[in-house]
C-alpha cells in the first residue's frame, strides 16, 4: 500500500460520512435546534448518547442551561430543512425551526421540544459534558422514546422506510456510499 503524509488536524475527516440527527432543546415557547453529524451510543444500560457541539453554538447554551435535550432523527426526505437548521444560528434567527419548516411539539418527559417531522425522538436528560477540545460531548441518557409505528420494526426501525441522512461535506445522502444527491447550493 502506498501512503501519503497527511496533517493530523484532518484526521477526523477520514471517519466520515456520519449519520445525522438534530438536537432540539429550551422549551416550546423558546426552542432551539441544531443538525449534527457527531454523535454516538454510549451504553445499553443506562442508555446514554454522546452528542458533540462545539461551544460557539447557541444550542450548546441552552442544554447547559436547561440540562436537557431531544435527538431527533430526520429522514432523507428532510434532508434540505434539516440543513437549514445545521447552517443557519438560532442566535441570528429565533425563528429558523419554522423558517426550515418544522414543527414542534412536547416531549413526554422533559421541557425540551420535538420535532414533529422525525419519526425518531430519543429525549434525554443532561448527564455530564466532558470537553474534548474545539467540542463538548453532551451526554443524555435516553428517558423516553418516541417511534412512528409505520417505521418500527423488531429491532428498531425498517431502512426501507426511514432512510437517515449522512453527511460528508456539505453533501448529503440517504446512502453512505452516495455522497453527491444534495451539496450546499441545492439546499438553499
Amino acid at each position: 500500500m502506498k501512503t501519503s503524509e497527511i496533517d493530523l488536524k484532518i484526521a477526523y475527516r477520514f471517519l466520515y460520512p456520519r449519520f445525522t440527527i438534530i438536537i432540539s432543546s429550551g422549551s416550546l415557547s423558546k426552542p432551539s435546534a441544531l443538525a449534527i453529524a457527531w454523535s454516538t451510543p454510549l451504553s445499553a444500560n443506562p442508555p446514554l448518547i454522546g452528542a458533540l457541539i462545539a461551544s460557539k453554538r447557541y444550542s450548546h447554551e441552552i442544554i447547559r442551561k436547561t440540562g436537557s435535550f431531544v435527538v431527533n432523527i430526520p429522514n432523507f426526505d428532510l434532508v434540505k430543512e434539516t440543513h437549514y437548521v445545521g447552517r443557519i444560528s438560532g442566535r441570528e434567527e429565533p425563528n429558523k425551526i419554522e423558517k426550515a419548516g418544522f414543527t414542534l411539539e412536547p416531549s413526554n418527559k422533559i421541557t425540551a421540544p420535538r420535532i414533529m417531522e422525525c419519526k425518531i425522538n430519543l429525549e434525554c436528560n443532561l448527564v455530564d459534558i466532558i470537553n474534548t477540545g474545539d467540542h463538548d460531548m453532551f451526554i443524555g441518557e435516553i428517558i423516553d422514546i418516541a417511534v412512528d409505528t409505520s417505521i418500527q420494526d423488531d429491532w428498531s426501525y425498517d431502512l426501507s422506510k426511514h432512510q437517515a441522512i449522512y453527511w460528508r461535506q456539505s453533501k448529503f445522502s440517504s446512502d453512505a456510499y452516495k455522497l453527491n444527491v444534495i451539496n450546499e447550493e441545492d439546499s438553499s
